[in-house]
């Protein structure tokens, strides 16, 4: 069975598939088997959507994925967080380890974490509501864009969308 099959067959829209994939040419279908390995060697848990999307459609989806997996990383590692802040933040008067140490005997580890896990998902969805609409809160110029590359070069095809996968997307990682 090649990848591609083994794809649909773990899916919940197998019919779905097999009609979409039997559209396409060899080419269409070889860029697929290659970008379900990317996936799958990146940890995605429902590639075929992703990577059927970029092969029909010209969406970067892979692009998407290992920005939003890279925003998901950051969310999850609290102590890095908090060591960055610890280095870049000079306004902080207090030191962030003692005071997360009191915070830690005052409610615990894990409610701690949590919640600076869910504060820092929020400060992404922020981020992520700037990139895609590259300065939403005025209408100054100039705006930006994130873009997808390849080594040294854009590929021109833009990242974006970002909050359309977002808060569902802890559930696209293995």
């Amino acid at each position: 069975m090649n990848l591609v099959e083994k794809h649909i067959e773990s899916s919940e829209n197998k019919e779905y598939y097999r009609n979409r994939i039997k559209e396409l040419d060899k080419n269409q279908k070889d860029k697929l088997e290659n970008l379900l390995q990317k996936m799958d060697n990146s940890g995605a848990k429902r590639a075929l959507g992703w990577a059927l999307s970029e092969v029909t459609e010209n969406i970067p989806q892979f692009g998407r994925f290992l920005f939003l997996k890279g925003l998901y990383n950051i969310i999850n590692d609290v102590e890095n967080n908090m060591a960055f802040a610890d280095d870049i933040d000079e306004d902080y008067e207090d030191d962030i380890f003692e005071v997360s140490e009191k915070l830690k005997k005052s409610i615990g580890e894990a409610a701690l974490n949590n919640f600076l896990k869910s504060y820092t998902k929020g400060v992404m969805w922020q981020i992520i509501n700037l990139i895609d609409e590259g300065n939403y809160n005025t209408n100054e110029e100039p705006g930006w864009c994130l873009k997808e590359s390849k080594k040294d070069n854009t590929t021109n095809r833009f990242i974006n969308g970002l909050h359309e996968s977002f808060n569902e997307f802890e559930d696209e990682l293995k």
